[in-house]
């Protein structure tokens, strides 16, 4: 793990994680819970969390990276910065819930998102990743290429496999719920998801 991975991995666990009960977006319940926002807004887990995605994906010829809101708009517009510091143009988006009615009604915000264009999804926390399929569907309607899907934590509840069923075989956490000292069994391959 590099030195930014055990940087934002201590972060993460003292601003985002909590123990208790929680209800999910995924319906379900859980005994603990992790606001990725928490630490994605914070001034030095943002500059990791753009640093660690930047180096995850410099090697990649791409065009846009974004996710659905709003988890997804903190981390993209930290991982754009990262690029700019590092001499790159880089475009964001984001994906609303649903079309915007007033304005130019989009769906789809920010730059990059057109036909033909090669697109990372990001999230913050997957569950069963409902939320970033919402995103990559969205974004293949406009004719894009989804090459990666990234998420800050996976809850190893089997949104790697809706991945796969997606036709993403490139798939990368930047940390699993073990790094957080949970213990959880090998996920079930959820049969859809309903985005």
């Amino acid at each position: 793990m590099s030195d930014i991975d055990q940087q934002l991995l201590q972060i993460l666990k003292s601003r985002s994680f909590r123990s208790g009960t929680f209800r999910l977006t995924s319906g379900g319940t859980s005994t603990y819970y992790i606001d990725g926002r928490m630490s994605a807004v914070f001034s030095k887990s943002a500059h990791l969390i753009g640093e660690a995605i930047y180096e995850r994906t410099k090697h990649l010829k791409f065009d846009a990276i974004g996710g659905l809101a709003v988890g997804a708009v903190p981390i993209a517009t930290a991982t754009v910065i990262s690029y700019h510091l590092h001499g790159r143009e880089m475009e964001g988006f984001w994906v609303r819930d649903e079309v915007k009615q007033h304005g130019t009604k989009k769906l789809i915000e920010g730059g990059g998102v057109k036909a033909g264009a090669r697109v990372i999804i990001l999230d913050d926390v997957l569950t069963t990743g409902g939320s970033a399929v919402k995103a990559l569907r969205a974004v293949r309607e406009e004719g894009c290429e989804v090459i990666k899907v990234m998420a800050l934590v996976d809850r190893l509840a089997g949104a790697a496999q809706i991945f796969q069923q997606e036709g993403v075989t490139d798939y990368e956490p930047l940390f699993s719920i073990r790094d957080f000292g949970v213990d959880v069994p090998e996920a079930v391959s959820p049969a859809s998801v309903e985005a």
